[in-house]
């Protein structure tokens, strides 16, 4: 049986949930944008009348500005946006169980089987964008075809609380190539340099042709561009154990010396640990991510002998990784730290030569105290006395504004 699947895209996401709760902005040009204070000044997201100005999403707030000088600057509420997009995606699931989310405000939808159920295809798509709009006051873009990359084509192309299907190639053929997930600016230029300039260009030539200048991206992107992405619409509802869990940091000023890379590995290693604890994990590898003021990016790793789940053991393995692998002749602009080889079990605690314990159950007491603290009084309620010291390099705990994953480390 061909399959019917969705790409529901919520419009303008953050712009939206900020005209929610302040409807004033719905008339006026207002934006989305990071912190320039703390170096995260571009545009997130714009509404239609800063759109119609000309600003344009992920660049600068001072191009923005020059585009459209009364352009009114929203700082990201991260919190009301996961809570927007939950609700959004609560709806998506009384029409099936086959959910999978492609960022905070996209999801795939598998509806094949539940077509019998609601009538038609259709029949959703005109649901879903009446009850998002009408329950929710936001607005959707879906897109419908027989596999994920068409329907994330149709989403794009469609219009604002619209649906468009796409059911063949000869649809979309003469579209830029680039429109194409996978197809990025680096990728498209390489295309055009061999003259293929759309998706039709792209699906005319042979497999072996693409796998020669593009590798296993060129196999990629011929399927693609073919319709032959045969990829399921993964039910995330299953607790599925996840390959790592990271977070990063861009502090307001370059790092030169090991006290201030402490302080920053400080706050991700109790961010990180965080977040383990309440899933109920232990890690047994981690990973370091420097980048430096060239924007040059490195990684390491060390594995530990018994899986662990403290801070304490994240913060000392990445100071460790630090010490031996970097150098201060140049700066570092940003740090990331990542725990990987997750379990939902913990390991038998071993002992070393001298029988003393290697997972500490004395440091896990200290630490789950002080999670129960910040738990019920926020994370600035129990932190050392260096990152209260030194406020324009810490900033604020994990769990505030001002804390951004970066772009490099994806969680």
């Amino acid at each position: 049986m061909k399959r019917t699947i969705l790409h529901c895209d919520l419009n303008c996401f953050f712009a939206s949930v900020e005209m929610l709760y302040n409807p004033e902005l719905r008339k006026v040009p207002m934006a989305v944008a990071g912190d320039p204070k703390f170096r995260h000044g571009i545009i997130l997201a714009k509404n239609v009348p800063a759109k119609r100005k000309g600003v344009k999403t992920a660049e600068t707030i001072n191009e923005a500005l020059q585009k459209c000088p009364e352009l009114i600057i929203r700082r990201p509420d991260y919190p009301s946006y996961q809570y927007f997009s939950d609700r959004v995606r609560s709806l998506y699931e009384e029409y099936t169980d086959k959910v999978e989310p492609f960022g905070i405000d996209e999801c795939w939808l598998d509806i094949t089987e539940s077509i019998r159920y609601f009538g038609s295809a259709e029949k959703i798509v005109k649901d879903l964008l009446y009850r998002v709009r009408n329950e929710i006051g936001l607005t959707l873009s879906i897109g419908q075809s027989f596999n994920k990359v068409y329907a994330k084509l149709g989403s794009d192309l469609a219009a604002e609380n619209c649906g468009k299907k796409i059911s063949s190639l000869a649809e979309i053929r003469d579209l830029p190539a680039d429109r194409l997930l996978g197809v990025g600016y680096s990728t498209y230029e390489r295309l055009k340099s061999y003259n293929i300039f759309t998706i039709g260009d792209l699906a005319e030539k042979p497999l072996d042709f693409l796998h020669g200048i593009l590798g296993k991206n060129g196999e990629t992107l011929y399927c693609y561009a073919n319709g032959m992405d045969l990829s399921e619409v993964e039910d995330t509802s299953s607790s599925s154990i996840p390959k790592s869990i990271s977070n990063s940091m861009t502090p307001s000023r370059d790092l030169y010396d090991m006290d201030d890379v402490r302080l920053v590995l400080t706050i991700l290693s109790d961010s990180v640990a965080a977040r383990l604890v309440e899933q109920g994990m232990y890690f047994s590898c981690v990973h370091l991510y420097v980048r430096n003021s060239r924007l040059q990016i490195r990684s390491m790793q060390t594995s530990l002998r018994e899986n662990s789940d403290l801070a304490g053991d994240i913060f000392q393995c990445a100071v460790r990784l630090f010490e031996e692998n970097c150098d201060f002749s140049m700066p570092y602009r940003s740090l990331g730290v990542a725990v990987s080889r997750l379990s939902f079990a913990k390991q038998i605690s071993q002992t070393d030569l001298f029988g003393n314990e290697i997972y500490s159950l004395k440091r896990k007491k200290e630490e789950k105290a002080l999670e129960e603290i910040r738990r019920r009084f926020g994370y600035k309620a129990a932190m050392t006395l260096r990152i209260l010291e030194d406020q324009e390099l810490s900033g604020m705990g994990p769990d505030d504004d001002c804390f951004f994953p970066d772009e490099n480390f994806r969680r």
